[in-house]
C-alpha cells in the first residue's frame, strides 16, 4: 500500500526532474538547434526535430539523465529524426538559400560576423543533403568516420567522399585553403585549427545565439507556442 510519505517523496522528486530537465533544455537547446539547422538547411524542418527530441527526452528524463552524456543522446535523436524525414524528400533536393530572415539572427554579433556566419549558411545550402550531413557531422560534432557510418548506414568510404567533396565546394565558396584544411579522423576540439571548420564553428555560434531568446523562454512554453509537449506544430 503507496502511503501518503511515498506519495509526496514521488511528487518531489517528479519536480527535481522538471527543474533539471528545464535547465538541461536551457543549457543545450541553442547549440542543438543550431547543428540541425545547419544538417537540414531548413528551419521549419530543424525545429520540428529539435522539438521531438526533447519530448522522447523529457517522456524519458529518469533514463536519459543517467547516462553519460544526455546531450550527446538528444543530438542523436534529432539527427536519426532528420534523416528520416529527410528520405521523403531528398529526391527532390535543390539548393537551399539560407537569409538572415530564414534564421534566427544572433542579437549581439557585428556586422561583419552575420556576412561571415550567412556566407557560410548560403553555402552549405548548395550541398546535396548527404554531404551537408557528413561535414557537419564530422567538422561541428567531432565524429569519426566510423561513428557516421555506423550512423548514416553508408560505407566508410562513402563518409569521406562525401567530406571531401564537401569540404572542397565549401572552401572554394568561402575562400578558406583546403592545404590547411584536409580532413583527418582527428577529433576536433571547440578550439580547431583547421579554418574550414573555424568558419562553420562560427556560424554555428551565430546561430546558437539567435536561439538563446528561445530556450530563455523554457521547454513548456516553447512546447506550448508549437503544439504542446504531446505533439509538435504541424508540417507547413
Amino acid at each position: 500500500m503507496i502511503g501518503v510519505s511515498d506519495t509526496v517523496e514521488e511528487t518531489a522528486r517528479g519536480g527535481e526532474f522538471e527543474e533539471e530537465f528545464d535547465a538541461f533544455y536551457a543549457r543545450t537547446y541553442p547549440w542543438l538547434a543550431a547543428r540541425a539547422v545547419m544538417l537540414s538547411g531548413n528551419r521549419q524542418n530543424a525545429e520540428d526535430a529539435v522539438q521531438e527530441a526533447y519530448i522522447e527526452a523529457m517522456r524519458r528524463w529518469p533514463e536519459v539523465r543517467a547516462y553519460a552524456s544526455p546531450e550527446a543522446w538528444v543530438t542523436t535523436t534529432m539527427r536519426r529524426k532528420l534523416s528520416k524525414d529527410g528520405r521523403r524528400w531528398w529526391f527532390r533536393w535543390k539548393p537551399v538559400e539560407m537569409a538572415e530572415t530564414t534564421v534566427p539572427a544572433a542579437p549581439t554579433a557585428t556586422v561583419e560576423e552575420t556576412a561571415e556566419a550567412l556566407a557560410a549558411l548560403r553555402a552549405l545550402g548548395t550541398l546535396p543533403p548527404r554531404q551537408r550531413q557528413v561535414v557537419v557531422m564530422h567538422s561541428l560534432e567531432g565524429m569519426s568516420y566510423r561513428a557516421i557510418s555506423a550512423e548514416l548506414g553508408i560505407s566508410v568510404g562513402s563518409v569521406g567522399s562525401n567530406l571531401n567533396k564537401a569540404r572542397a565546394r565549401l572552401s572554394l565558396m568561402l575562400d578558406v585553403s583546403p592545404e590547411l584544411g584536409r580532413p583527418t579522423e582527428r577529433l576536433l576540439t571547440r578550439t580547431p585549427e583547421d579554418p574550414l571548420t573555424a568558419v562553420l564553428y562560427g556560424a554555428a555560434e551565430w546561430l546558437s545565439d539567435g536561439f538563446r531568446g528561445d530556450a530563455r523562454s523554457g521547454f513548456r512554453s516553447d512546447a506550448a507556442r508549437n503544439g504542446g509537449p504531446d505533439g509538435i506544430r504541424e508540417r507547413r
